[in-house]
């Protein structure tokens, strides 16, 4: 990396919208810190999936309730950050409205590119475990279905969000119990992409603890969350860490 270069920030699982309001706005105040960060060096930064509890685009309007984070990251790519948002298993919906309001750059597939001089690899990372077949195989089939999108767009709002939120609440609590077993399959899967010739795989989605794993090769990078953890990865200077705020 040359000293011209700047700065990529990536972060994930901000579930903006579950729990209380007093929770959300902490989580807010790391959000616009961490952008305030990358707003300095007009720097890039990937949003690795469920920044919202819950996003759906229906007909007639966006969920309520996430006025502040839209209006926080406009105000980032105002500033000249380049923001990149690819969707998580709860807000994978996220379109044109949002890409409209923030002027966010929305990927509906993993990203995989050059960034800092490392071929990236960067996803939400549900449904990465072999193991988890129900959801790969079931879920999130129906959930991405384009009929089954555009019949619950056509919901008034409120009957949609009402939804979610109960779908929300159990997808939590079933994630949370399942992930520490599927942590060593992640790993797997990246030393399967590392073996293609990816330097860096970079996924959230588990909520585990942050780390960085080095590989024959490369390294995979599990941002942990920015929940309760606030934990972020940072590729400067041909180098990727690991922060938290």
């Amino acid at each position: 990396m040359t000293s011209s270069e700047k700065p990529i920030y990536f972060f994930s699982d901000a579930h903006l919208g579950a729990g209380d309001a007093k929770w959300d706005a902490i989580k807010l105040s790391k959000i616009a810190a961490l952008l305030d960060l990358a707003a300095r060096d007009r720097a890039k930064c990937f949003i690795l999936g469920d920044l919202f509890d819950f996003w759906f685009e229906f007909r007639r309007g966006i969920p309520r309730g996430y006025d502040e984070i839209l209006k926080i990251l406009r105000m980032a790519t105002e500033r000249g950050v380049e923001l990149h948002f690819i969707g998580g298993n709860h807000d994978w919906w996220v379109g044109e409205k949002f890409a409209s309001i923030t002027k966010c750059k929305v990927h509906h597939s993993p990203f995989r590119g050059v960034l800092g001089g490392f071929d990236v690899y960067a996803d939400h990372g549900d449904g990465l475990a072999p193991s988890d077949w129900g959801y790969r195989k079931i879920l999130r089939p129906i959930l991405r279905n384009r009929v089954n999108i555009f019949l619950y767009r056509c919901l008034p709002r409120f009957v949609g969000q009402k939804l979610a939120d109960l779908a929300s609440d159990g997808s939590r609590i079933y994630t949370k119990k399942r992930n520490l077993a599927f942590e060593a399959e992640y790993v797997d899967v990246a030393r399967g992409f590392v073996a293609t010739g990816i330097d860096l795989v970079i996924v959230g989605h588990t909520h585990e603890p942050a780390r960085i794993v080095d590989l024959a090769g490369g390294k995979y990078v599990n941002l942990g969350d920015f929940f309760e953890q606030f934990s972020f990865a940072r590729i400067s200077e041909g180098e990727i860490s690991l922060s938290r705020l």
